[in-house]
């Protein structure tokens, strides 16, 4: 077959025109360091690029998730520790004022009464603390844990006689009841069944005394089940099965309900994993157990205002227990949060860790060598120029040659 001028020059052509594109892309993986630009490049390799991004994109979802679990953790804990401090304040105050030399005094410890007061209404705050309008530990369902909106009235407890330990009565012949809205809340009542004076005389008719927050009113006793509206939206039952003693004290309070629901907030650590979020208001305010000790932190605040405002510090003693036991609550859901938190930290580092193999495991994927791209500029630029070389000698022939 004869060689034209003419198919030299198409050959050349094409020649130069595969060389530039080869050049294009060798430009690109220059500057971009991937080998890939388009998924034809190498399918096989965009297609673990795409589950490599897929995995990272759920690695960085589950940080997000742990990281904002982390800043409630941390919230969670400090809240935790000023309640707590609240009631290590409030042990003192029952050490210092528990006695009639330090607290004798009516205006004092009415006073005192009021300092408790401020007690309970930072647990309150603390209790309803939220991040980004969720409450730290409003459980699953409530915006708001605990307000005075919603109230409810404690068990009944009783001192025989008024005086010595606190016994659980709730549920047998004494039962307290909210009916409607009360007007004031914290509320502390008590109620004690009297037969004589304060001065050992017979009264002429048993009587309950009602005191709620240190403002007394005497009710007519008719010996059998009697319910007595304590104060506005509140009762008190009473059904003795036995008779009752002069000075036989009930005590109950009418407190904020909570509002949370029974689920914790989980934690989403991986697709099928979950670990638990900070304690409930339930479990923490309420004492719900495991792992509360049963104390009603709110109420227990409640009770000893009550017997400040009664000025009776025996009462103020014998509530010393309960307070111990609400600080020790307070201290065990904070041990827990610690202990939920730094498995979250873990889970969080092994996230950080996955990020970090997967981001590499992704870039080796697509990335060029760049000693081989290097070389291979070298070479298809070399190659280049003789292309370009030969085409002007083709280009400077003649037309005497071009008609042979």
């Amino acid at each position: 077959m004869r060689v034209t001028q003419t198919m030299l020059y198409r050959n050349m052509a094409g020649s130069l025109q595969g060389k530039y594109e080869d050049l294009r892309k060798l430009q690109e993986q220059t500057t971009s360091g991937n080998r890939l630009t388009r998924p034809s490049d190498d399918p096989t390799s965009m297609f673990r690029h795409l589950l490599f991004s897929s995995d990272l994109a759920s690695v960085e979802t589950l940080k997000k998730t742990t990281g904002m679990a982390t800043e409630r953790f941390v919230m969670a804990e400090h809240s935790i520790q000023t309640i707590q401090d609240k009631f290590q304040d409030a042990q003192e105050l029952v050490v210092k004022m528990g006695t009639s030399n330090s607290g004798g005094l009516p205006q004092v410890m009415k006073a005192t009464g009021q300092e408790v007061l401020a007690m309970y209404q930072d647990v309150m705050k603390y209790a309803n603390t939220a991040m980004d309008g969720v409450p730290l530990f409003g459980g699953g369902k409530s915006r708001m844990p605990f307000g005075d909106g919603v109230v409810m009235a404690t068990g009944v407890k009783m001192r025989a006689g008024g005086t010595g330990s606190f016994i659980d009565v709730a549920g047998t012949d004494y039962a307290a009841k909210v009916t409607g809205q009360p007007a004031s809340v914290p509320m502390s009542v008590k109620v004690t069944y009297k037969t004589m004076d304060a001065n050992g005389v017979a009264l002429a008719a048993p009587v309950y005394s009602v005191d709620v927050d240190g403002t007394t009113t005497d009710v007519k006793a008719t010996g059998g089940t009697q319910t007595i509206n304590v104060a506005t939206g509140v009762s008190f039952t009473a059904t003795p099965t036995k008779t009752q003693a002069n000075g036989d004290a009930f005590f109950f309070e009418v407190i904020p309900a909570y509002q949370g629901g029974e689920a914790d907030r989980r934690i989403k650590v991986a697709d099928t994993r979950n670990l638990e979020g900070n304690v409930t208001g339930d479990e923490l305010i309420n004492g719900k157990s495991p792992p509360g000790r049963g104390v009603n932190m709110l109420a227990a605040l409640t009770a000893l205002r009550g017997a400040f405002m009664r000025t009776d510090t025996e009462e103020v003693n014998a509530w010393l227990g309960r307070i111990q036991e609400a600080r020790a609550q307070a201290s065990d859901m904070q041990a827990i949060t610690g202990i939920r938190a730094a498995q979250v930290d873990a889970i969080n580092s092994t996230l950080e860790d996955d990020g970090v193999s997967l981001t590499e495991a992704k870039t080796k994927n697509v990335s060029a060598d760049a000693f081989e791209v290097m070389s291979r500029l070298e070479q298809t630029t070399q190659a280049l120029q003789v292309i370009v070389s030969s085409e002007r000698q083709v280009l400077n022939t003649s037309l005497l040659d071009f008609l042979r």
